[in-house]
């Protein structure tokens, strides 16, 4: 049975604004501003308590719309950690005998020498999305990508893997790749 009334809040830091236009939540803080695109959901937003806190409201919805609202709370609280802490998502190469060899020119990724083929896979990230190589005397065969949306930094490190997946052998013996190893903040939390 529908409920007539379900509503969730999240409270909103004190150096973030976040301001709602025809469903679309914008959200501005210390590392930059985001937008994000609600109109599909049919839930209504408000911001209350001197824009302190984020209400999601669905009237005669079941458990499906229910579920929803979590979602969009979920969505914008991703959103206000973007612009106040930032995301990072560390990805290490894994190799037997052929050394993956990889180089970033601008903002696209090229990864040579995988299994020892000759073809460069050649992979676009994202202006928003920093990646870098860290120092071989630090840490061996690691790439970091760094920025403010969840969505592109994820994305970006999905298809960086999916450039390096083993096709036509036994995958359980031949486990060369790049592998997410860790997802956290870019900031350390205080």
């Amino acid at each position: 049975m529908p409920l007539i009334r379900d509503s969730e809040s999240l409270d909103i830091p004190e150096n973030v604004t976040l301001s709602i236009v025809g469903r679309v939540v914008t959200v501005k803080g210390p590392r930059g501003t985001l937008t994000h695109d609600l109109r599909h959901t049919q839930q209504n937003f408000r911001v209350e308590a001197k824009g302190r806190r984020f209400v999601v409201t669905r009237f005669f919805g079941g458990g499906i719309e229910k579920s929803c609202i979590q979602t969009a709370l979920s969505l914008v609280k991703n959103m206000i950690n973007g612009v106040t802490l930032g995301f990072r998502v560390k990805m290490r190469f894994a190799y037997s005998h052929f050394p993956i060899n990889v180089t970033i020119e601008g903002n696209v990724v090229e990864i040579r020498n995988f299994l020892g083929e000759k073809r460069v896979r050649r992979q676009e990230i994202p202006k928003t999305v920093k990646v870098t190589r860290t120092d071989n005397a630090k840490v061996k065969d690691e790439l970091v990508l760094e920025g403010n949306d969840l969505n592109e930094v994820t994305q970006a490190a999905a298809c960086i893997h999916q450039q390096c997946l083993v096709k036509k052998k036994d995958i359980r013996k031949f486990l060369d790749g790049i592998y997410v190893q860790s997802k956290g903040f870019a900031q350390e939390e205080e």
